[in-house]
């Protein structure tokens, strides 16, 4: 008897179903059997894909609607293992077994039902909260309207591609940050992003700069006349992200078909979701107005420390605009080192976490609020060596006849 229950349990956890087919219920048993075969399948021709056609399996996963579809299968898969594992402890006949080999018997049982129905049950979540946060980014998206009045049309990424990064200090409604004006972009750079060169370039553009705007559409549809010189902030007060994307068209003479607007939490939450950012300083910072104090040398910004050394002025050597965006390239080029490393890329917590941060803190354009695209343009960024990787700032000269810097 104790022989027949080591068998039982044995095989249950090579395949749910087979201890069933031997000494149970024959049609259960192989209806569980040709489950888990299947699944077994199912699970190698995935690790081979991701092998073989990694980017390609990413895309495919990162779409919701597989990802909900991927949690019901682990999950019921998950309860099929629970039910069989129960029900083979049921056919070993414990009882009967000698108290000796009884305890060993139980506590395989049980290390299985743990091990294999909780390693289920735990995919199925983690693809349930994947699934949730895709479509939440999906859904919380900013349509970028062309001077036409129509929204900008983009094909898919090919590995190329403007994206405009927005940083908003409007607070987003968080008292926390006090009693706000008018929206502004205090924080614009402008990446681009190419494969072919193997290299991504990051500009920054002051946001003092007093230059031409051209007319923008509003969300709502209407029109924003042109002015002829504005400072460059203020920019998203006019009319929302589309004339912040039509004010760097005309400033640089690049089509932009990719933007993303970020509030002063997604700063917060994406600094804590890495496990914190290191930078290093030349000097340190004492800034009165913020509390900010840090010493020269390596730093470790997290939370509302890392924010308040992004928007820290007064505790700089010369209190400048221009020093600042010297601070916020320093911190992003860090966070990058920091999420293309494998503690991160590597930690599919963190890398949720991340996707959870920017999903609750920032508004992409519909055209970057693709899966498809946010997955291709990650895997773009992930290729490129971090020494070819260039921040650099516009140069704030006075503005021409044509309303460029």
């Amino acid at each position: 008897m104790s022989k027949r229950a080591w068998w039982l349990v044995g095989l249950n956890i090579l395949v749910p179903g087979s201890a069933q087919t031997l000494a149970g219920n024959r049609r259960f048993g192989r209806f569980a059997m040709g489950l888990s075969i299947l699944f077994w399948i199912l699970l190698a021709a995935t690790i081979v894909a991701a092998l073989v056609l990694r980017g390609q399996l990413l895309l495919v996963l990162a779409n919701p609607i597989v990802l909900w579809a991927l949690a019901a299968v682990l999950g019921l898969y998950g309860l099929l293992w629970v039910v069989c594992t129960l029900d083979t402890v049921r056919l070993s006949r414990l009882v009967r077994v000698r108290p000796a080999s009884r305890a060993g018997v139980a506590l395989l049982a049980i290390v299985a039902l743990v091990a294999t129905g909780g390693a289920a049950f735990a995919g199925a979540a983690f693809a349930g909260r994947a699934a949730h946060v895709l479509a939440e980014v999906g859904s919380n998206t900013i349509q970028i309207i062309g001077p036409d009045g129509k929204p900008i049309q983009v094909g898919p990424f090919t590995g190329s591609a403007n994206v405009l990064l927005v940083g908003s200090d409007s607070g987003d409604g968080n008292p926390a940050y006090g009693e706000r004006g008018e929206a502004l972009n205090d924080v614009t750079i402008l990446i681009h992003l190419s494969t072919k060169s193997q290299s991504a370039t990051a500009v920054s553009i002051p946001r003092d700069l007093y230059v031409g705007q051209p007319a923008c559409r509003k969300p709502d549809g209407t029109t924003v006349p042109a002015v002829q010189q504005a400072r460059f902030n203020t920019a998203l007060s006019r009319g929302g992200l589309s004339c912040v994307v039509a004010a760097v068209q005309q400033l640089t003479g690049l089509t932009i078909p990719y933007a993303a607007l970020v509030q002063f939490d997604g700063v917060v939450a994406m600094s804590d979701a890495v496990g914190g950012v290191t930078v290093c300083l030349a000097a340190p910072i004492d800034d009165p107005y913020t509390g900010l104090k840090l010493p020269a040398g390596a730093n470790t910004l997290q939370g509302q420390t890392a924010l308040s050394f992004l928007r820290t002025r007064h505790g700089l050597s010369t209190g400048s605009d221009l020093q600042r965006i010297s601070n916020q390239q320093v911190f992003l080029s860090a966070l990058v080192r920091q999420i293309t490393s494998g503690n991160t890329l590597g930690d599919p917590n963190k890398v949720l976490g991340l996707a959870d941060a920017a999903a609750k803190n920032m508004q992409l354009s519909t055209q970057l609020g693709q899966t498809g695209t946010l997955v291709s343009m990650a895997l773009a960024l992930k290729s490129i060596p971090l020494e070819r990787i260039a921040f650099v700032q516009y140069p704030p000269r006075p503005p021409t006849s044509t309303g460029r810097a």
